[in-house]
């Protein structure tokens, strides 16, 4: 295997090893360490602990960082290549057998609609009798069996650990959620997809990529990497996705809710319990029903189905696994009270998703008697700023009520996290700062009446708030469910 990409190797002795790790600290006799440099710590400082700690061979992609004197003094295998992280991806997927290439593997990426994309892509493949895995940002499925998510993408070797775990576990199809973080750091590199999805692409991540034009890149490499025998599906209404498989091998498919495509939609029907329209391909039109609701959910549902009909499912299969799912966790998730309000919890936390939410909000309220629409949001720390007045545009703009709050604030200091986001809002709005969430949910909910709409956005399925470096129990949906049990004492 390095013969393939090693620019030079210390060698000292033939050896054996036991198994591969990228952190120092889990290192154990025998093992394999990959020095890997990360944002904010370089794994090559680290090579001595690894050592320390029984490491037989080390891979680096920084000669200089330790000098081979060390390595023949120590007895250990130096090897530099060119790049440690595709380096990693490359072992990590032999060591666990090639898992990929025994899955048919479909990735799903964009800004918004991934989770909701790749469960519904999920449900189609189980209607077509399919054992299916998830890896994706709410949990890890692995069949029947659910394991908390700790990325979107996980790291090259914990991903080939868990595609392999899926294989063992009778999987013959993978969905997952392939993030910009991920292609531009090789987590999925040498990965074998039967088919990859792009939803849309707006501004989010800009801490990590500084521009949107880098973060189109990354994203775009999950394109420009598939084989001829893959399937390319994209959505033609952003400008983005019209560009994105400009250099793929595989087939493409189109999709489009407001022009020409491969399959297209019309005749969008949209209620507070369900999702209807008809969907155009090959110039015949079926209807569409699912329990998603919003227009945004129509280009998800274009996203699957295109996915779905690419891999050879056939139609009314498709059809079925999208009727089949009810819910995704933490996507536009209602709670109807018995006082005749309802709470929508949602993982918005771009200002496109929260625009997405408040226009599938005054879709679906009764246009005669329409309640108010009270937003209650926070935009997360030490992520790209610039996206925070944007935000704080949309919520003012389309809500009757915004009451701004924390979101996660990691280490800044929330109270400038809302002057941020406020900074944007529209000058005659009614706006409250409570930077104490529990307190801006009471607060709306106390507010709200019968036939008002309260939108809690951007924590969606997180049962958790990172304040410092504290990773804090917190749950928008039990903050409902527990405002609404007093209310019945």
């Amino acid at each position: 295997m390095f013969q393939t990409m090693y620019g030079k190797m210390v060698v000292t002795h033939d050896v054996e090893v036991n198994s591969i790790q990228y952190d120092s600290r889990k290192i154990q006799a025998g093992d394999l360490f990959v020095a890997i440099k990360g944002g904010t710590v370089d794994g090559h400082t680290f090579i001595g602990n690894a050592v320390a700690n029984g490491a037989k061979v080390v891979v680096v992609e920084d000669d200089a960082a330790i000098p081979d004197a060390f390595f023949m003094h120590s007895g250990v295998v130096k090897v530099v290549v060119g790049d440690a992280r595709k380096a990693l991806a490359l072992m990590s997927s032999t060591i666990f057998g090639h898992p990929s290439q025994k899955l048919r593997l479909i990735g799903v990426t964009g800004t918004n609609g991934k989770t909701s994309t790749t469960h519904l892509i999920k449900s189609i493949l189980e209607a077509d009798g399919k054992t299916v895995g998830l890896i994706g940002t709410i949990e890890y499925k692995v069949g029947a069996d659910v394991i908390p998510a700790t990325h979107t993408t996980p790291e090259s070797l914990e991903l080939n650990q868990l595609l392999a775990t899926m294989v063992g576990k009778g999987c013959s199809d993978v969905v997952m959620e392939v993030s910009s973080h991920s292609l531009a750091l090789r987590r999925v590199y040498g990965l074998n997809f039967a088919a990859a999805t792009f939803t849309n692409l707006t501004q989010d991540h800009l801490d990590f990529h500084v521009t949107m034009d880098a973060y189109y890149s990354a994203k775009k490499i999950l394109f420009d990497t598939l084989p001829s025998t893959s399937v390319a599906v994209t959505n033609v209404d952003d400008a983005y996705g019209r560009e994105i498989v400009s250099d793929t091998h595989a087939k493409r498919i189109s999709y489009s809710l407001e022009g020409d495509a491969d399959i297209t939609a019309t005749n969008v029907r949209l209620s507070p319990t369900e999702t209807s329209f008809n969907v155009i391909h090959n110039a015949t039109a079926v209807n569409v029903t699912s329990k998603l609701i919003g227009r945004f959910n129509v280009q998800n549902i274009l996203a699957a189905y295109a996915t779905g009909i690419g891999l050879g499912i056939a139609q009314q299969t498709v059809l079925s696994g999208i009727k089949n799912l009810h819910a995704v966790a933490g996507r536009f998730q209602q709670i109807v009270s018995p006082d005749g309000w309802v709470a929508v919890i949602d993982y918005a936390h771009t200002h496109d998703a929260l625009a997405n939410c408040l226009h599938a909000i005054h879709d679906i309220a009764p246009k005669d008697r329409r309640g108010r629409i009270i937003t209650v949001f926070g935009a997360g720390g030490n992520r790209d700023k610039s996206k925070r007045p944007k935000m704080g545009r949309v919520a003012s703009e389309l809500s009757d009520i915004t009451i701004i709050t924390s979101d996660n604030p990691r280490r800044e200091e929330p109270a400038a996290i809302a002057e941020d986001v406020r900074a944007g809002v529209a000058p005659d709005a009614v706006v409250v700062v409570e930077m104490d969430r529990r307190k801006a949910i009471a607060l709306a909910l106390e507010m709200a009446q019968a036939g008002d709409i309260v939108l809690l956005a951007g924590k969606g399925h997180e049962n958790y708030q990172v304040i410092g470096d504290q990773k804090l129990h917190f749950d928008d949906r039990e903050e409902v469910e527990s405002f609404i049990h007093r209310k019945k004492r």
